[in-house]
């Protein structure tokens, strides 16, 4: 799932979530559900709301939890990837008009 550059990452509009330095949770209003994230993946459903790269959220759980780059690249698609699978997170082409 290499989206580069050329894709912006767009959450939910259904949703409603709470972030702070223990983690965070998602409720979904369409599906009835509610998704706890440690965290990396509150840091992660934060700097995606923010309308941040994926190269930069990388970056960023590099610097803020002294991750390896390999293991936050692998972590951030795995998360980013789940969340599209949950139907909250998708992906529109930058090119399009």
């Amino acid at each position: 799932m290499e989206r580069g550059g050329h894709a912006l990452m767009q959450l939910s509009s259904n949703l409603r979530t709470l972030v702070n330095q223990d983690g965070g949770v998602i409720l979904d209003l369409r599906q009835g559900k509610m998704f706890r994230l440690n965290p990396s993946g509150a840091t992660i459903l934060r700097l995606v709301a923010a309308g941040t790269t994926e190269k930069q959220i990388i970056d960023e759980l590099c610097r803020l939890f002294s991750a390896e780059p390999e293991g936050a690249s692998a972590d951030v698609r795995e998360f980013l990837k789940s969340l599209e699978g949950h139907q909250l997170l998708t992906y529109t082409d930058r090119n399009s008009s």
